[in-house]
């Protein structure tokens, strides 16, 4: 009866540990792309096109994905991200210029997680309002294309 009681407990405080490990990594997400859209918006035409650039160059050196292109806003800004970040350009979020290293942002949050919704939320008190649709893809465009 101990050993189950020591079982319980133990798988108890591993699922914590797991969903504690799940929601980190889903705010970094989130903030990484609701950050990159918000900064991606402040740039110019050529800073826009250059991050664009780097984001696909990027995605097709990545060895942990095989896909080509951006399926959602939410893979889209997840990229251009560590774009910016590679191309040293900083969040343009007061208090957070600074970028979360993020493996693959295809697996990183799914769009329409609440996590996103509650990270810009968080941005309303610099009176930042940023929309991160939850569509799962671009019905009307390329996915790789330029914005």
């Amino acid at each position: 009866m101990e050993i189950l009681l020591y079982s319980v407990g133990a798988l108890v405080i591993t699922i914590i540990a797991v969903k504690l490990f799940s929601m980190k990594r889903r705010h970094k997400a989130a903030s990484n792309l609701v950050f990159a859209k918000y900064t991606f918006n402040k740039l110019n035409i050529a800073q826009q096109n250059s991050v664009h650039d780097k984001a696909v160059e990027m995605v097709l050196a990545s060895t942990a994905t095989r896909m080509t292109g951006f399926a959602n806003e939410v893979e889209r800004y997840g990229w251009y991200a560590l774009a910016m970040n590679a191309l040293e350009i900083h969040s343009a979020v007061p208090d957070n210029p600074c970028w979360y290293k993020i493996k693959n942002p295809y697996r990183a949050i799914i769009p329409g997680d609440s996590m996103i919704y509650n990270i810009t939320g968080a941005l309303q008190q610099y009176d930042i309002e940023v929309k991160i649709s939850a569509e799962k893809g671009y019905p009307s465009k390329t996915a790789g294309g330029k914005k």
